[in-house]
C-alpha cells in the first residue's frame, strides 16, 4: 500500500506543483484572477484544444502522435464556411464538417500504417497539407452571418456557472479515463504504446486500432471545429495556429508518457486548467501574445525533460 502511495505521489507531484504555481503566480498578477465566473469564460478560450488534448492522451498512449490536430481543426472550420457560404443547410454542412474531421484522422492513420513512417514525419506532412487547403477554401475573408441558433456556446452556462464548451471537455475527459483504464478497449491502447510487437502477436490487431484512435481525434478535431465557429461566430484559415503546442503541451503535462504505455485523460484536464490560469494570468498582466507563445514553448521543453527524468527513476 505505502509503495503504491509513493508510486502515485511520483507520477502526480509535477502536476501538482504546476497548478500550486499557476494559480499563485495569477493571484500575484492580478487581483482579479480569483474570480470564479471569469475564469471559466476564460477557460472557454482554450475549450477546442482542451477537447482535442483529451482525445490526443489516448493517441499518445498508443506510442502515436499527430501534430496536424489543429490544421485539421482549422480544415473543418473551413469546409463548414465554405459549404455555409453557398447557401448548404446547416445541418448537412455540420455534418459534413464533422465528417471531415475523422476522415483527416483517418488519412494519417492509413498513411502511417501502410507506409511504416512514424506519425511524427507524416502528421508534419499533413498539417501543411490541411492548412493549406483551408486558405484554398475561404481564402483571406472569414465566412460569418452563421444561423444564431448555432452561435454563442460559451455564453450557454451548466449550472449556471460552466460554459458548455468547457463542460463538454470535462465530460469526455472523465469518458475516456474510464475508456482508457476500466475497458478492455483501453487496455489494448496500453498495451500497443507499450510493446506493439508483443500486442501484435498476442492477436491484438495493433493497425486496426491505429485506424480507430486516429480517426476518433479526427472527430473530436471536427467537434472542436464546430466550437470554435460557435464560439468566435466566424470561419477562416488562421483560426487554429498553433494550437498543436498547447495541445502536446496539455497532454505531456496531464502525465501521458510521450514514448507511450501510459496516459491520464482526466490529468490532461486538469493541465487544460494550469494552461488557463496561466493563459489567464499573463492576459490579466497584459503581457503580450508573442510572450505568452515562449512561456509555453519553454514550459513545453521542461515537461519533456521533467517526464524523461521521472520515468528514469521509476525504471530504476
Amino acid at each position: 500500500m505505502k509503495k503504491q502511495i509513493k508510486q502515485f505521489l511520483r507520477s502526480e507531484l509535477t502536476l501538482i506543483i504546476f497548478l500550486i504555481l499557476s494559480i499563485a503566480a495569477g493571484i500575484i498578477l492580478s487581483p482579479n484572477f480569483l474570480d470564479l465566473r471569469f475564469l471559466m469564460s476564460s477557460a472557454a478560450l482554450y475549450a477546442e484544444f482542451g477537447l482535442i488534448a483529451v482525445c490526443f492522451t489516448l493517441l499518445l498512449t498508443l506510442g502515436e502522435i499527430d501534430l496536424s490536430v489543429a490544421s485539421n481543426m482549422t480544415l473543418v472550420t473551413c469546409v463548414i464556411g465554405a459549404l455555409w457560404r453557398v447557401q448548404a443547410p446547416m445541418g448537412l454542412t455540420v455534418f459534413l464538417g464533422l465528417a471531415t474531421g475523422c476522415f483527416c484522422g483517418f488519412i494519417n492513420a492509413f498513411l502511417v500504417t501502410k507506409t511504416g513512417l512514424p506519425s511524427l514525419i507524416i502528421t508534419i506532412g499533413t498539417l501543411s497539407i490541411f492548412k493549406g487547403l483551408s486558405q484554398v477554401l475561404v481564402g483571406e475573408k472569414a465566412v460569418g452571418n452563421f444561423p444564431t441558433w448555432f452561435l454563442g456556446v460559451d455564453d450557454k452556462l451548466v449550472f449556471g456557472l460552466v460554459p458548455l464548451s468547457v463542460f463538454i471537455v470535462i465530460v469526455a475527459a472523465i469518458v475516456l479515463e474510464v475508456v482508457l483504464k476500466k475497458t478492455f478497449f483501453g487496455r489494448k491502447i496500453i498495451a500497443i504504446g507499450l510493446n506493439p510487437n508483443t500486442s501484435f502477436y498476442s492477436g491484438v490487431n495493433v493497425n486496426q486500432m491505429k485506424l480507430i484512435i486516429f480517426s476518433l481525434l479526427g472527430l473530436f478535431c471536427g467537434i472542436a471545429g464546430l466550437l470554435s465557429i460557435s464560439r468566435i461566430e466566424v470561419a477562416k484559415y488562421s483560426i487554429g495556429a498553433g494550437g498543436e503546442m498547447d495541445v502536446v503541451t496539455m497532454v505531456l503535462l496531464g502525465g501521458t508518457a510521450f514514448t507511450g504505455g501510459r496516459g491520464k485523460a482526466i490529468g490532461t484536464l486538469v493541465a487544460y486548467f494550469i494552461l488557463v490560469f496561466i493563459g489567464t494570468g499573463m492576459r490579466l498582466a497584459t503581457i503580450s501574445n508573442y510572450t505568452q507563445i515562449a512561456v509555453v514553448g519553454m514550459l513545453l521543453i521542461f515537461i519533456i525533460v521533467i517526464s524523461r527524468k521521472t520515468e528514469t527513476i521509476s525504471v530504476n
